[in-house]
């Protein structure tokens, strides 16, 4: 194994860099303030399309631990307020004019992306401040939202890598509560009738803390579209429902779990720095590495495909979350599972413990094209500008990235694999019996 990693690092990867002219292609933001929130905007006179991530802070760490799923349920009430002439819910509303709007609700913040043709953008992100504003808590309204949320929770219990993402969000939260599923649980949101939604929605949906994300043919939006998004809900600022719970200890972690899916799934989990911390760059080339190592060790067949591949094999940096983190998953159904997973793992321990000899220009070159073309959809971009303005950063994600992986050195590759790559929490998630492809 030692000598595989150091030949590919001596040989480096034949492949040029992805990103190729992305800095011309993705224009710098811009960030403001207003009432208490920040708005970041990308003009992009080319684009045919307007998209706005909308960022509120009133996700799963607003959450006391009996009320999982109550910040998922307050989210899809407002994606399915009637909204318009006449009155359609508002995903159908914005779907009628060409339009979509979906959220997400992450540990610190729900966040709702709207995105629509520059011609329709005007009249549906106003569908969307309507909404927000004033938001159908009524028993038709929660009762829909909740079947809606049953219906993506019982799809999302089909899919071996969200079932092992989730788990180890439990295992790693730092706060109990922020930890719990996203979505909540079809037993957990049974509990909560309308008074409970809009009691959460008017605690805490606050402009404080908010970030409003646009990017595209911004010039198609009224000139105050983004503040008077900020203006629907009321200011101030809120606090996280603080629930404790004791770190673990240890150099490993296992978590084991069923599910009906054809083939075991190995996750595992490795803290990570943050955008802000010296070591982000290192970790973007580190992950680089790690996923190119991974797929070139555990020997995919050749007649899996590229793209079957990559969601089967891979690492992934979550850099925009708290605490950041890193991903390693194998689908064990590609090949022999305990060959395969204990490949995996003996990658990391092997970078942590060995000299990187030679040069990393090549995967810093992969890190750069991963990041810039990961970048390339309106609703990546909207994202990543919202998640590095935070504080008094600027929002300029693909400037600020590409100049840390540019200046990462072997040296701080073998330093960050070191400080990180020593404690994985690992879930397995295997196939009932009885249910596992042959």
């Amino acid at each position: 194994m030692r000598h595989a990693i150091a030949a590919l690092l001596a040989a480096g990867v034949a492949l040029a860099p992805a990103f190729g002219r992305a800095d011309a292609v993705v224009p710098a933001p811009t960030m403001e303030s207003s009432g208490g929130a920040t708005i970041v905007r990308q003009s992009d006179p080319s684009a045919a399309l307007v998209g706005v991530e909308v960022v509120i802070r009133a996700g799963l760490d607003r959450q006391t631990m009996r009320q999982n799923g109550l910040a998922a349920l307050a989210a899809q009430a407002i994606t399915q307020t009637p909204v318009g002439t006449p009155p359609l819910p508002l995903q159908d509303a914005i779907a009628a004019r060409g339009g979509s709007v979906h959220f997400t609700v992450d540990p610190s913040c729900v966040r709702f992306y709207v995105e629509a043709l520059a011609s329709d953008a005007p009249d549906v992100v106003a569908l969307f401040k309507t909404a927000l504003a004033s938001p159908d808590f009524s028993p038709p309204t929660v009762r829909d939202a909740r079947a809606s949320l049953g219906r993506q929770i019982a799809e999302n219990q089909q899919v071996a890598l969200r079932v092992g993402l989730d788990m180890l969000s439990r295992a790693s939260s730092t706060e109990a509560n922020a930890g719990l599923p996203a979505l909540g649980t079809t037993a957990s949101l049974a509990q909560f009738v309308p008074a409970d939604v809009a009691a959460f929605y008017h605690s805490f949906y606050r402009s404080g803390g908010m970030v409003v994300s646009a990017v595209g043919k911004l010039d198609a939006l009224p000139a105050d579209a983004l503040s008077t998004l900020v203006a629907a809900i009321p200011a101030g600022t809120t606090l996280p429902v603080t629930v404790h719970v004791a770190a673990l200890h240890g150099t490993s972690r296992e978590l084991v779990t069923h599910r009906d899916v054809p083939s075991p799934w190995l996750i595992a989990q490795y803290p990570a720095p943050g955008i802000d911390s010296k070591d982000f760059g290192a970790m973007l080339v580190l992950t680089a590495f790690v996923q190119r190592t991974l797929a070139d060790i555990v020997e995919l067949p050749g007649v899996v495909s590229p793209t079957f591949a990559s969601r089967s094999v891979g690492a992934v940096y979550s850099y925009d979350r708290s605490p950041a983190r890193l991903v390693m998953y194998v689908n064990g159904g590609i090949g022999n599972p305990n060959r395969s997973f204990a490949t995996a793992l003996s990658i990391v321990n092997v970078l942590a413990a060995t000299r990187l000899e030679g040069s990393i220009d090549e995967f810093k070159a992969v890190a750069a094209g991963d990041f810039a073309t990961g970048a390339t959809n309106l609703e990546s971009r909207a994202w990543l500008a919202a998640v590095f303005a935070q504080g008094d950063a600027s929002p300029d994600f693909l400037d600020r990235s590409l100049r840390a992986i540019a200046a990462t050195t072997p040296e701080d590759v073998m330093r960050v694999a070191h400080a990180y790559m020593g404690s994985p929490t690992i879930a397995l998630v295997l196939p009932r019996q009885g249910s596992l492809s042959n």
